[in-house]
């Protein structure tokens, strides 16, 4: 889900480590996703101590970690699809309060208003200058942002791992999320090239 005014942002006053091997992208771990406003998921709130394990480790182990944020604006387009949430100022934008102390350790916080992060954010030159062999990537939703984010990663050639363990989406009408969710990761796997895990 994505949209807003794309405040990019570089963390401020912290140096991009030059440190070989993986990246971890942690996609749109919001309030609005978990327990505020309309899109509100009992399934991906129970996903946060699983995601944060998996960020812990990866910090942990040296490995720069970027955070996404899905970035709305009153009356954003993306509402004639979804309902309104996670905009900008609300309670909804924040990352989960699990994830406030890892926040500052961040080597970024890109701010989206598309499904993937590439879409007009600095995710792209960031990723240029940590140069990684393999990005590995977690977070919500399985079936929109952590995909089309993996499109966009597999279109640059990067060598992508899913973290299934901390991918996870809604449960609606139509859209049951564990169905969706072993969609979603087949198509990562098989039609993107990208490795789950």
């Amino acid at each position: 889900m994505g949209c807003g005014p794309y405040t990019l942002g570089r963390t401020p006053d912290l140096e991009v480590p030059e440190i070989p091997g993986r990246v971890l992208i942690v996609t749109d771990v919001q309030e609005g996703f978990t327990r505020k406003g309309n899109l509100a998921s009992p399934e991906c709130t129970a996903a946060i101590p699983r995601i944060r394990r998996i960020v812990e480790e990866e910090m942990a182990g040296g490995t720069p970690v970027i955070f996404t944020k899905d970035s709305h604006v009153e009356n954003d387009a993306e509402f004639r699809m979804f309902p309104p949430h996670c905009i900008v100022g609300t309670e909804e934008h924040h990352l989960v309060e699990e994830f406030r102390d890892l926040e500052p350790k961040a080597v970024a916080v890109i701010e989206k208003h598309r499904y993937s992060a590439f879409f007009e954010t600095e995710l792209e030159q960031l990723l240029k200058e940590l140069r990684p062999d393999e990005v590995h990537i977690c977070g919500f939703c399985t079936d929109i942002c952590v995909l089309h984010t993996t499109s966009d990663l597999r279109n640059r050639d990067y060598d992508v791992v899913v973290r299934s363990e901390g991918c996870e989406t809604f449960d609606a009408p139509g859209h049951d999320h564990e169905e969706v969710n072993r969609w979603a990761l087949s198509h990562i796997e098989d039609i993107l090239g990208a490795r789950v895990v």
